[in-house]
Parts: structure tokens; sequence; C-alpha cells
């Protein structure tokens, strides 16, 4: 749409967030250019053909795909680079496995589209497990029926696969189920994707006029393997954990639990606004699992003790006012690159909605005194929400003038915190980085209001990470 008035259009990108894409894009583009280097488009006639091509490219593009996506749930370091932040990472992750499975939907039903015009039990028999019989010939390559054998089990594979991956990502995507039950049907992925990766090995004429094309999907096919035993499997040593013990369990209005713990052993090293997963060992709390769950850090990197804020929005969240000092947990991290250290600009706006100070609290704590501009406006819907009040209000006294704050409270003003209202009070917006961090529709419109506002969308930075 053509922006009204005198408004200059201002078309940015930031390259750390299209490398990870590009790469992402290219690698499931390769199975296309080696395919129709062995199979010129040219030679390719009727409607047959064109599905049997179709049918074999959305399954190749399909395995790349759900390979990306056990490799973007490793969290390696480099993925952060790549991406601009893991928030990101798991965005892709979480996109890909939903482009996996409308390709891998597609492949078995365009194969068997392909005899709807001579024989629908034809087609049909594709779809059904059948001449898996004798099993004794998969093993002997001197029996007749060694290789039909051997291609109806390479068929019927993936069509355990398929079902397997599509099950298990239907309820990913559509079903709410609790954190660790969706966690433990997350684990059969891999499976699925085994079973896949032997479907395409052994019907290795999918690629058979192209050595390259096989050998790409078979290094995918590997890497994915990888990926998914080093997170499940080889990452449980790995991966390096620090182990904390809750010293403090504050409750403060709004539903917000600070969990403050201190290192039993290595400290954890961290940039201020970054998040960290976290799981409680034997806390002896009904609801509260050991499984993984991200949540940012509050406490400045000079402190003597973490503090993780953590606002009650579920089962597992809600049940952590209920722990005791003593409780030990294991930390991974520290994740994330929403931290106003990574910005050239020392001219800053903070945008933070609800619980979305969290990160901001970290970051107010670290800012160093007359280096940067900071302002920073706090969205809440009552005053009894806002966290760290009084803690804040010292940092701005102590910081005066280089940090000033504008609590915004809901429910005593007209609407909602707008960028008007903020270059109201900060001036001209447009030379200023701008950091957001709150509910997802509100980034969302604020974004939207900066970029009209004049700001270029590379100065604009948000923390957008979830999980389920």
């Amino acid at each position: 749409m053509q922006p009204s008035g005198n408004r200059p259009v201002i078309i940015s990108f930031r390259v750390e967030h299209l490398f990870g894409w590009g790469v992402t894009i290219f690698l499931c583009l390769v199975p296309i250019l080696f395919y129709f280097s062995a199979h010129p488009i040219s030679q390719i006639h009727g409607f047959a053909p064109w599905m049997l091509t179709i049918g074999r490219l959305t399954g190749l593009i399909g395995m790349v795909m759900y390979a990306l996506n056990l490799i973007y749930a490793t969290r390696l370091r480099f993925l952060e680079y790549w991406f601009g932040g893991l928030n990101r990472v798991y965005i892709a992750h979480h996109l890909l496995g939903g482009f996996a499975l409308i390709f891998l939907s597609f492949h078995p039903m365009l194969l068997a589209l392909r005899y709807v015009k001579t024989s629908a039990t034809q087609a049909a028999l594709l779809l059904i497990p059948n001449g898996l019989s004798p099993v004794s010939a998969l093993w002997t390559q001197s029996s007749d029926y060694h290789s039909t054998v051997l291609i109806q089990w390479g068929i019927f594979l993936g069509i355990v696969a398929f079902w397997g991956m599509v099950v298990l990502l239907l309820i990913t995507f559509f079903i709410k189920i609790p954190y660790n039950v969706w966690l433990f049907t997350h684990r059969f992925l891999g499976v699925a994707f085994f079973l896949a990766g032997l479907h395409v090995v052994i019907l290795s004429s999918n690629a058979s006029a192209s050595s390259a094309l096989k050998m790409y999907v078979l290094v995918m096919s590997i890497l994915g393997m990888l990926a998914f035993i080093y997170r499940s499997v080889v990452g449980k040593v790995l991966i390096r954990k620090y182990k904390y013990r809750i010293a403090e369990v504050v409750v403060e209005a709004g539903n917000v639990t600070h969990l403050i713990m201190e290192p039993l052993g290595l400290t954890m090293s961290y940039k201020p606004g970054q998040f960290v997963f976290i799981r409680i060992l034997e806390s002896g709390v009904e609801g509260i699992s050991n499984e993984w769950h991200p949540f940012s850090i509050s406490s400045s990197p000079s402190d003597d003790r973490l503090r993780l804020s953590i606002k009650g929005l579920g089962d597992y969240t809600n049940d952590l006012v209920n722990l005791k000092a003593g409780v030990v947990a294991e930390i991974e991290g520290a994740y994330g690159r929403f931290t106003y250290t990574n910005v050239k600009n020392k001219n800053q706006i903070w945008v933070a909605g609800g619980i979305g100070i969290t990160p901001f609290l970290s970051m107010a704590k670290d800012l160093p005194t007359n280096d940067y501009k900071i302002d920073l406006y706090y969205s809440v819907r009552t005053a009894s929400e806002l966290m760290d009040w009084r803690k804040l209000n010292e940092l701005a006294v102590l910081k005066k003038p280089d940090f000033r704050i504008y609590p915004f409270v809901a429910d005593q003003q007209e609407g909602f915190l707008s960028v008007a209202y903020i270059a109201e009070h900060s001036g001209d917006l447009r030379h200023k980085d701008v950091f957001i961090c709150g509910p997802p529709p509100m980034m969302s419109a604020m974004r939207k209001q900066f970029k009209d506002a004049g700001v270029p969308g590379t100065s604009i930075h948000t923390e957008e990470f979830g999980m389920s």
C-alpha cells in the first residue's frame, strides 16, 4: 500500500536476520537444482510424469526441512548469530516444522495421484502396506524377490514415518496439551525422521539419476539424526549446565515470582537482557516437573546472585510460588541477543509491557552512568502490576539524567501506550534504537507505529521468545 502524506518510505533490513533464512532457503532449494539437472523439464511430458516429479520433490524438500527443523532445535551457539537470536532460531524451527508437514503430506498423495487415470488400485497400494513378504528376501540378494520386497519395505517405512510425522506435528501445532506431555511426544519426532531416512535410502531410485542428489539428501538426513541424538542424548553430557540453589522465593503483586539463586560451583556468565533454560531438581512440589523451561534474567551480571522473574501464566509457573529455599536447579544458557550492548547507538528507547520489563530490569541495573541516554516506557494495566518500581526509581535517580522512566498505567490513561505518547516525551525518534518486550500483539503494534514514525526496521529490536 502506498503511504499517504510526505513521510519518507524507509526500506531497511538487518543482515543477521537474513543470513539464517538465506541459508535455510538455499538448502531447501538444492534438491530442485540437483533433480532438474538430472531430469530436464523438457523431458517431462504428461500428467503422470509431472505428478511423479512434483511428488518426489515435495518428499525430498520435506526431508530437508525436517532435518533443518531438528538441527535448529539444538540451541547451538552459531545459530544465534545466523538468525540474530535464539528466539528467531525457534521461530524458524517452528515454521520449518509446519512446512515440512505440508510438503511431506503432498509427497504420497501426488505419487498416488499419477495412477488415478489408469488404476485406482495401484494408487491405493502406494498408501497401504503390501508385498512385505517373504521377509527373508530382504537379507538375501540372490532371491528373485529381493528388490521387490526391499522396495515395498521402503514404501512401508515411508508410510509409517509419514503418519508418525503427521500425528506428532498436528499435536505440536493444533492440540493444546500439558507441556511435559508435549515434550514427551516431541521426542518421537526423531524416530519418525529415522524411518523417513531409511525410506529415502532404500528407495534410492528417487535419486538414481543424480548421485549428487542422493548424497545430499543422505547427508542432510544424517545431520538431522545427529542433531536429534545430540539434543536428546549426547547433549545431556556435552552441553554445559550450572547448578544453583534457590536462596529466596519472593512473590510480588501481579502474580510474579522471583527466584533468587546462588551458584553451587561454577557461576554462569551472561549479558544483561538474556534468558536461560531452567529445570528444578526434586522440588517436592506437585505440579513442578523437572523439564526445561525458558525464563528471562532480571538480575545484573555484576550481582552475586542470579534472579529470574516469572509471571504466573499456567500450572507450572503458578506452582513456582510453592518452592522452598534450598531446592537445587540446573541452568542452561545464557541465550539471546536482546541487550543494549549489541548496538552502537547509545541513544535508546526501551518499551516494556507487563512481564516484558524483566530483561530491562537486568539492563537498567547494568547500565553505566554518563554514557547512554535511555528512556524506559513501562506499560501495565494497573499500578499494582508495576514490578520492582522502587528499584527502578532508585536507578533513575542514581543515573539521572541518563536514565528516565515513564510509567503508563492503562486504567489511568485513555487507550494504550502509543508511539505518539513516546515521541511527546522523548522527541525525535528517528535517530534512536528501540527495544520492545511484552505481549506479542503489543510488540507487533508498537513495531508498526515506530516504523510509521520513521524509525528504520534495523533500529527496532524485539524479544519474542516463547515455547510451548
